[in-house]
């Protein structure tokens, strides 16, 4: 839908008066809306008192900003005169909203789009991680059966107050660890690539209303992007404090980007992105 362009227009409180649209909203700036001859014209000079209507006859303001005077001439809000009158935006007030209105919103990429918050990320990385964890409770006894069995040893253990059991549980668990971890960021991997190539989205960050994106172009993840993002969660798996470090990256950094952002080359965005042409 175009926008109405700035300019004097029929006051929509009060048919006597036009109004001052300055492209957005209205402002507190009238005319009368009959036009004064111009030599008797009062618009830009310091408020008087009201005085009683000229009785010549003019011809009403028409619509689109401009008004004919005598001679055939055209008169504009926006002649050298005007810019004496508050607020217009030849004093220099009007030209800053859009610079305010980006800042209120917070960084952007390089084409202009909101960059998702740390706490929605945030939202985004919680959701996901619980359907991952009831999708490897699931799988974990099927790929990797000894572990159910060492917790139920452990378990058992722990009723019997049998000390040594619970040492070579310990003296285990290392080994074991690494293997669930694995299997953990494989599931993850797949989870994630699957969507981040076909929707920009897991159903983490649809829920939080962010997408994943390239820095240089919007849309979808190709594959060796997808894949290059998991490559810190797999260094995390052996690094544990990595992890926590890559997570807390955004609240500090000035694209919000994690680390494994930085290493695939992608954005988290608001909203979602254009799917790829067919």
């Amino acid at each position: 839908m175009s926008q109405q362009p700035s300019g004097w227009y029929d006051d929509p409180s009060n048919p006597d008066l036009l109004r001052y649209w300055d492209g957005v909203t209205w402002t507190s700036h009238t005319a009368p809306k009959k036009s004064p001859t111009a030599p008797q014209s009062t618009i830009g000079q310091p408020q008087q008192q009201p005085q009683q209507p000229q009785q010549s006859p003019t011809a009403p303001l028409p619509q689109g900003g401009a008004w004919q005077v005598p001679g055939g001439g055209q008169s504009r809000p926006e002649t050298q005169q005007y810019q004496q009158y508050p607020g217009y935006p030849g004093a220099g007030q009007y030209p800053g909203a859009p610079q305010a209105q980006q800042w209120l919103q917070g960084p952007v990429t390089e084409d202009g789009v909101p960059l998702a918050s740390w706490g929605k990320r945030f939202l985004g990385w919680i959701l996901d991680g619980i359907i991952i964890a009831i999708i490897v409770q699931l799988l974990t006894p099927i790929f990797v059966p000894e572990y159910g069995e060492l917790v139920d040893r452990f378990t058992t253990a722990i009723e019997s107050n049998d000390q040594a059991a619970m040492n070579d549980f310990v003296s285990s668990i290392a080994g074991m660890s690494l293997k669930v971890g694995l299997l953990s960021w494989f599931i993850a991997s797949v989870y994630a690539i699957a969507f981040w190539v076909t929707l920009a989205q897991t159903p983490g960050k649809m829920a939080a209303r962010i997408s994943v994106r390239r820095t240089d172009r919007p849309g979808p993840l190709d594959l060796g992007t997808a894949v290059k993002r998991r490559v810190l969660p797999l260094v995390s798996t052996f690094i544990g404090l990595l992890t926590l470090i890559d997570g807390l990256w955004p609240l500090w950094d000035a694209k919000r980007q994690a680390l494994h952002d930085k290493v695939a080359g992608t954005y988290v965005v608001v909203g979602k992105q254009p799917r790829r042409p067919m």
